[in-house]
């Protein structure tokens, strides 16, 4: 995360969002820009976006990209997931949703320190949050962490395009090669290449 560049009120915060193309976290006043994402970090979100759409279509669940605002009230922060699942529990405004039940990251080698760290701490904060899910872009890796106390956190891995994962609450597979469906892995941010 960067160096906060100001201080903000909410009102202020959602003014700033609207006038500027550039997003920005925003927690307990201070306001912090962030980063843009690759193609493959774009494709990935996107796959598991139409995954999930499809395994919760006849369930009272929604599917958001990184362009709703999450709000975490506890810590007073906004941000913007790159997939967030919201369901029956859940509330909507027209600037932010709250209580999401899934919440999905695509690592990236500029953010996968702050995505497995104090992210997931402030993730955590949030009640209703039942699984989180962190993606790798250069190979098909998932590791899925289930939440099995108020303090307790279950982590299960998947790799390769014949791993599935399964989400219990909804009985659901997701298929790692819908999730990593077209993406080149020569291309994704952090691959190694040959010299």
């Amino acid at each position: 995360m960067q160096q906060p560049i100001l201080k903000l009120s909410h009102t202020d915060y959602f003014a700033l969002e609207c006038e500027t193309d550039q997003r920005h976290e925003y927690l307990a006043g201070e306001v912090f820009a962030m980063a843009g994402g690759s193609e493959s970090h774009a494709l990935i979100s996107s796959n598991a976006i139409a995954a999930l759409s499809l395994s919760l279509r006849d369930r009272p669940c929604r599917v958001y990209g990184s362009d709703m605002r999450l709000y975490i009230h506890s810590i007073d922060k906004f941000c913007y997931p790159d997939v967030t699942v919201l369901c029956e529990e859940g509330k909507r405004s027209m600037h932010y949703i709250e209580s999401p039940v899934l919440l999905i990251e695509t690592l990236s080698p500029n953010t996968e320190s702050y995505d497995r760290g104090l992210k997931f701490e402030h993730y955590r904060q949030i009640d209703s949050l039942r699984y989180y899910l962190l993606l790798t872009q250069d190979r098909p890796h998932a590791e899925l962490f289930t939440r099995a106390s108020e303090t307790a956190w279950v982590l299960s891995e998947c790799s390769g395009m014949g791993g599935e994962l399964l989400l219990s609450q909804w009985n659901i597979r997701l298929p790692l090669q819908e999730i990593y469906r077209l993406v080149d892995f020569s291309q994704s941010e952090g691959a190694i290449q040959p010299a």
